[in-house]
Order: C-alpha cells, then sequence, then structure tokens
C-alpha cells in the first residue's frame, strides 16, 4: 500500500451555509472545568487530546442556533466523554484488553447511561462519576424520550465501533458495502443527529424518527459526515486504519490518489442524495424537522470545517491566517460526481428509493 501522505485532497462539494452558536466558547470552557472537576483533565496527554479535538467548536458548527442553552452546555460536556471513550477505549483497546476489554468497558459505560437511578460508588473510576453526573442533567433539562434515543444510539456508535475492531482483524476480506454498514454506525453520525435534535424545542414524534424518507436523509448526511472524515482525517491516520480510502486500495487495486478520488466520489453522490430528500421535507416539514434538516445542512458544513483545521487533524495547531487559507480553497460548487443512480451497496441503495422524480442539483437557499 502508498504512502498515505502522497495524495491531493479534492475539494469538498457543499452549497450550503456554516454557522457557529454563540454559545460554543463558554460551554467549552465550562466543559473543561467540568471535567477537571471530576479529575479527567489531570495529565497532559488528556489535556492535549481536548485541546486538539476543539469539541466545542464542532459542537457549536453542528448545532448553530441551539433553543437550549442548558442542552446545549450538558451535551457539549456529554461530547468530550466521547471523545475520551473513543481515545481511551477503542484507540487503546490492545492495553485495555482487545476487543473484550473493548466490550466490557463500553457495557458499564450504557449500564450507567440506562439507569436513571444508578449509584455510584468508590468502585466507580472518575470518567463514570462524571458520566453519572452528565446523564443526571440531560434527564433533568430533557425529555426520557430523548434521553433514551440518546443512549440508544450510543450504543449503536459502541457496536459499530467493536465490529470496525473485528474488521480490522480481517481487512483484507472486507467488502465495500460491510464497510459502508460498519461507518455509518462508528462514527457517531446517528448520535450526531440525536445530538442536534435535543437542542430543538420541540422534540420529533416517533413517527417522524421511523418514516423511511426521513430516516433515509438522516442516514445520508450520517454517511456524508463519515466519508468527510475518512477524507480530512487519511493523511494523519495510519495507512492501516479502517476507511474507505483503503479498502478501495483492497477491493479495487487502486493507488492513493485514485482511492482518495473515488471515495469523494462516492461522498458526493450521497451528498446529492441528502440534499434532494432535505429539500423535498422541508416543503411540508413540522417546526421540529424543519430545526433539525436546517441544522443538519450547516452541520455538514462545520464538519468539514473542523476537520480540516482542528489539530486533532492536522497534526498542528494553524492559526486563524493559516485556517482561513484552507477553507478559501476547499469547497467546490459541483459535485465531483453527476451519477444520480443509488449507489451499489445494498445496505445503503434503499435510500434512494425515498427521492422524488429528479429536478436538477439547485443549490438550497443560503437563507435557511
Amino acid at each position: 500500500m502508498q504512502n498515505s501522505r502522497e495524495f491531493s485532497l479534492p475539494p469538498f462539494y457543499c452549497p450550503l451555509p456554516a454557522a457557529c452558536s454563540p454559545l460554543a466558547e463558554a460551554a467549552g470552557a465550562h466543559a473543561v472545568d467540568w471535567m477537571t472537576s471530576h479529575g479527567l483533565c489531570d495529565d497532559p496527554p488528556t489535556r492535549a487530546r481536548i485541546h486538539d479535538a476543539q469539541v466545542h467548536r464542532l459542537m457549536g458548527l453542528m448545532i448553530p442556533q441551539a433553543e437550549n442553552d442548558e442542552v446545549f452546555r450538558a451535551l457539549t460536556c456529554f461530547a468530550h466523554l466521547v471523545l475520551l471513550a473513543e481515545d481511551l477505549l477503542f484507540d487503546g483497546s490492545h492495553s485495555a484488553g482487545g476487543i473484550g476489554g473493548v466490550i466490557e468497558q463500553a457495557g458499564r459505560v450504557m449500564r450507567v447511561m440506562e439507569s436513571p437511578g444508578y449509584r455510584a460508588t468508590a468502585a466507580d473510576d472518575p470518567y463514570m462519576l462524571a458520566l453519572v453526573d452528565v446523564m443526571r442533567r440531560l434527564r433533568k433539562e430533557s425529555t426520557p424520550g430523548r434521553v433514551g434515543r440518546l443512549t440508544h444510539e450510543m450504543r449503536r456508535c459502541f457496536a459499530g465501533a467493536v465490529r470496525g475492531l473485528n474488521a480490522m482483524q480481517h481487512r483484507g476480506l472486507l467488502t465495500e458495502d460491510q464497510y459502508m454498514s460498519i461507518r455509518l454506525d462508528d462514527v457517531a453520525g446517528h448520535l450526531t443527529v440525536v445530538l442536534i435534535e435535543m437542542c430543538g424545542s420541540e422534540p420529533l414524534t416517533d413517527d417522524t424518527w421511523q418514516s423511511p424518507s426521513v430516516l433515509a436523509c438522516l442516514e445520508s448526511a450520517g454517511m456524508v459526515g463519515a466519508l468527510d472524515n475518512d477524507l480530512f482525517s487519511y493523511r494523519k491516520e495510519s495507512v492501516h486504519d479502517l476507511n474507505l480510502i483503503n479498502v478501495l486500495q483492497g477491493t479495487r487495486g487502486l493507488s492513493v490518489q485514485q482511492a482518495v478520488t473515488e471515495t469523494m466520489m462516492v461522498r458526493d453522490r450521497v451528498m446529492r442524495l441528502f440534499l434532494r430528500l432535505r429539500e423535498e421535507l422541508l416543503v411540508c416539514a413540522p417546526v421540529p424537522l424543519r430545526y433539525l434538516l436546517v441544522q443538519l445542512g450547516q452541520a455538514l458544513r462545520g464538519h468539514v470545517e473542523w476537520g480540516l483545521t482542528a489539530p486533532r487533524h492536522t497534526a498542528a495547531n494553524p492559526g486563524e491566517a493559516d485556517a482561513a487559507a484552507v477553507l478559501a480553497t476547499c469547497w467546490s460548487d459541483r459535485p465531483s460526481s453527476d451519477d444520480a443512480d443509488p449507489l451499489p451497496y445494498p445496505s445503503i441503495s434503499w435510500w434512494w428509493e425515498h427521492v422524488g422524480p429528479s429536478h436538477g442539483d439547485s443549490a438550497p437557499s443560503r437563507s435557511e
């Protein structure tokens, strides 16, 4: 496999505006103070991870118009814990006892999240105590249905991550469809949708959540975010990590540059689908769904902006001028593929069944 640094990243297609919540900086400072109070920022490596990830900025870009300030603050704390779970449980899986150790730790996390009356004991570590606290806050500020959905999607993330770890051991046998199925879960796309929805003043009904067209739209957005992550994090990640670029090299014998280009084409085909589904749903969307779809469109653009400039992915700490230069050249006005046919992956091809007759790719209004 070729050196992962020997490629050029194509520009990203996303004809939607980005914005950042004015709550982000204060929520980030609050989250760091809160984590420090639980003993989670005592060592330099953890502080460095928090600094490099810029989780508060990502939250602000994903949810630029939060309608509940307290939920946004609590979810920013929760998002920091998710980051630590990813780094300490999954990236550190070998020292944690392999997949078995990860499953055990994930099970403990889920037990806390599922238990409204969880009683912390001296045996609980600082991470679990912090999780107990933030779940208590979320139950106070949000609804049982929303907290239950957050818990469900966190379990889905863990299941996807375990599948990903297992796939890493058998990557030579992994098909592109298997990868897409795993990636949709382990990259937390569904969890992100729930975080956005929880910051709206009105919850979505169960019928709306389960509508096939809504689900196709939300899942396609999650997949765009997953593939964006594959692209903007690839230069820093090992060639042995699990992402579509490496999978395509294995399944099709592509060079690194060819695989990067193909990944962007797959990504843009899903983006085009998301934009069409979103536009159709917005025509008669009830207020809670409209809030989610508008925020979600902005979140996709913000996610790329974060990924291209956060030290976690760039391995550097760019100044404002450097970041502005990167973002000025990272966007494309047109998708890299005009193919509107379903992608040949059974796990996601059903999404295309829920889009209406083709009406072109006119850019959504930037005044939404």
